[in-house]
């Protein structure tokens, strides 16, 4: 038995399966397309990885030298061209005196600012020393007096002191009074109250 189909149906089912082909590939193109773009919003918005940071370094360096106007130029030209003459602070009278009995910077610095400084000294390593360290500078705050931490394991920071009293505790705590005076000295841990006494001491010794 021979099927044989008429021309009109022929036609017809060559024009369907075209129709079908080129709706699949319509459909294939949308999907490409929808990736891209969506992969496109990703990277727009969330950028990250080490690539960023090159993008955001070197491309506005590059727009900003394209844009800048002539005029602004000249006038970035001429501040910098015009130097800012400062005078040197000079240290009071105070720091001087202290200075030269052969204290440290910091605690000569303090000591031109407060007639009572409580020096806080500390091992940085050790977490008794940091709860020391927290308790001498919350009891100067208390007593109203300076405070000046010391790290013992830094030789510029406690040459002097060093030279002066010897090996230094850690923790350990120095009150000193104008000009330069030691009035106390802890060995060992103590609480803000004990601290803010001894400040509280020491400002009526030395007043």
């Amino acid at each position: 038995m021979t099927l044989t189909l008429s021309p009109p149906v022929r036609y017809a089912a060559l024009l369907g399966l075209l129709a079908a082909v080129l709706i699949g590939a319509g459909m294939t193109m949308l999907g490409h397309g929808g990736s891209t773009a969506a992969t496109t919003h990703v990277i727009k918005h969330h950028p990250f990885g080490p690539g960023l940071k090159h993008a955001a370094g070197t491309i506005p360096k590059k727009h900003a030298a394209t844009t800048t106007h002539p005029a602004a130029a000249t006038k970035a030209k001429g501040a910098q061209a015009a130097p800012r003459v400062a005078a040197p602070a000079q240290p009071s009278a105070a720091e001087r005196a202290a200075l030269a009995a052969g204290l440290p910077a910091a605690v000569a610095r303090a000591l031109g600012q407060h007639g009572v400084v409580v020096v806080s000294l500390y091992n940085p390593y050790s977490q008794v020393d940091g709860i020391a360290f927290a308790e001498a500078r919350a009891g100067a705050r208390l007593a109203g007096v300076g405070f000046v931490p010391l790290n013992v394991l830094s030789q510029a920071q406690v040459e002097k002191l060093t030279e002066q009293l010897g090996l230094l505790p850690d923790p350990g705590l120095l009150v000193y009074t104008r000009p330069a005076a030691l009035v106390a000295r802890i060995s060992g841990f103590a609480d803000k109250e004990t601290v803010a006494q001894a400040a509280q001491n020491a400002a009526r010794t030395g007043s």
